[in-house]
């Protein structure tokens, strides 16, 4: 697969209709593309629908540090069969009013017919580029790198024996104000998300899925506060196995509660919204 180029800074001249309209080219691009490549070829596709729900919380410790922690769970086919936990936690820091820097660590169980057959253990390195605070309309960038430990679980039971891989992914996102819901509250609003994210897989054991996933997702938010907000996202993924030639199509109903907890001596104007979205591990048990 060939690489995407960034989107160049936009001039603060241009009017925002001009700038939507260009982020939206450049997300539903970079989707279409990804989509063009995969079918191209002859597969077997999978095609599955999921129920997901998720917290977020972040907690600001000073102008520069902040620590977070994520859980949530996965279910298919109306909430019949739960297949996914997860919880991570991590910690970033602001470098400059564009760039944050974060580190953490993920943790992740695959579930089938009601028994854990799976876990992974999944550190991670982060490099997030915003636009200005307080800005209308801007692009976000992250770039994120992860080491992945397999473990099979058998008897309910973590075994020690692990496979390694590691796992580069890029994300490309936009948060469109759409309406202000109170008058007397300029912080309850309401604000649509799209973002497009691209994974690739390497290493040892990695053959057929060299290219992990994408991912499209259209994120409607209501914010409340600036500590605490609601968001229905609907998730477009198409995601590789280890099997060659055969790949799982997904539709996800995604739903977030995130809460923002400041304990520095500063006010936070600004809160860009960031969702943490940890991925199943890919293997043969992701189609049980």
């Amino acid at each position: 697969m060939g690489t995407y180029p960034i989107p160049l800074q936009m001039k603060r001249s241009f009017p925002l209709l001009k700038q939507t309209q260009t982020a939206h080219i450049t997300i539903l691009t970079l989707c279409f593309f990804n989509m063009a490549l995969l079918f191209s070829q002859e597969k077997e596709i999978i095609k599955r629908g999921e129920q997901w729900l998720q917290y977020n919380n972040t907690v600001l410790l000073s102008e520069h540090w902040s620590v977070f922690g994520n859980a949530g769970a996965r279910w298919r086919d109306g909430f019949e069969s739960f297949s996914v936990f997860f919880g991570r936690v991590g910690g970033r820091f602001v470098l400059t009013d564009h760039v944050r820097v974060a580190s953490g660590f993920t943790y992740v169980e695959l579930i089938s017919n009601g028994d854990r057959r799976l876990a992974e253990f999944r550190p991670y390195e982060e490099l997030l580029v915003v636009p200005t605070a307080g800005k209308k309309f801007g692009l976000s960038h992250r770039f994120r790198f992860e080491q992945r430990f397999f473990n099979p679980i058998v008897d309910d039971k973590i075994q020690s024996d692990n496979t390694f891989a590691v796992r580069f992914r890029y994300a490309l996102s936009t948060k469109i104000p759409i309406a202000k819901l109170s008058k007397d509250n300029p912080d309850f609003k309401l604000s649509l998300g799209i973002s497009d994210e691209v994974m690739l897989n390497a290493g040892k054991n990695v053959v057929y899925n060299v290219f992990d996933k994408n991912r499209f997702v259209i994120t409607s938010t209501v914010q409340f506060s600036k500590w605490m907000s609601v968001a229905l996202a609907w998730n477009d993924q198409f995601f590789n196995t280890s099997s060659a030639g055969q790949y799982v199509h997904t539709h996800a109903l995604w739903l977030h509660v995130s809460h923002t907890i400041n304990l520095s001596k500063k006010n936070v104007e600004e809160l860009e919204q960031e969702y943490h979205d940890p991925i199943p591990p890919n293997s043969a048990n992701t189609l049980e």
